[in-house]
């Protein structure tokens, strides 16, 4: 499926499902809410240290009520990941940065008891574009064959500070090799969220 399809199909179901928000406000079937934040990632494989490089999260997210604690959500989400060299890190890695565009539709189930919400699931992530450079700052970007779609586990936890208003942060693993070549070196990646989610 072409990037410009998976987004379509994406911003579909995110519209259909949030549609409802506003008609069944009383009820709270549905809940709708915008996310802003970062990402803190690494990826293992490449010999740089962990999570040096920021990256922007940011997207829409709609939840639907199972029960009085129990609730499912989906978001859509631009996810900006990679990794990045520092000044400790291991000499013999040929990489300088790499950057990784994906967007991300996270799937997740919830728990809430009073204002905190914890949660898991797994997150679909389409690789949209992404830069590597190598150690000289050339960009090495041809020479790449990543895989362009991404399953993740994903854990996480929010603490509602006003009655819209959460702090969320979530933890996520990929489930699968980034690197489409398998003569080459594997690529996972692992990040870390830290969101503000505004009800609507």
């Amino acid at each position: 499926m072409k990037t410009s399809n998976l987004v379509l199909l994406l911003a579909s179901l995110l519209f259909l499902a949030a549609a409802p928000a506003s008609a069944q406000r009383e009820d709270r079937a549905f809940q709708a809410a915008i996310v802003g934040g970062f990402n803190l990632s690494q990826i293992d494989g490449d010999k740089l240290g962990g999570f040096n490089l920021i990256g922007l999260n940011a997207g829409a997210k709609v939840g639907f009520a199972l029960s009085e604690r129990w609730q499912l959500s989906l978001e859509m989400l631009y996810s900006q990941q990679g990794s990045r060299r520092v000044l400790n890190d291991d000499p013999a890695a040929v990489l300088e940065r790499m950057r990784l565009n994906f967007v991300e539709a996270p799937v997740m189930i919830h728990f809430r008891d009073w204002k905190i919400l914890v949660g898991a699931g797994l997150s679909y992530n389409r690789l949209i574009n992404y830069k590597v450079e190598d150690v000289t700052g050339e960009d090495i970007t041809e020479l790449q064959d990543f895989n362009p779609s991404i399953i993740s586990v994903v854990l996480g936890g929010t603490f509602m500070v006003r009655e819209r208003l959460g702090l969320n942060i979530q933890w996520s693993k990929y489930l699968n090799d980034l690197q489409a070549n398998p003569d080459a070196q594997s690529y996972t990646g692992r990040s870390v969220s830290v969101r503000l989610l505004y009800g609507l």
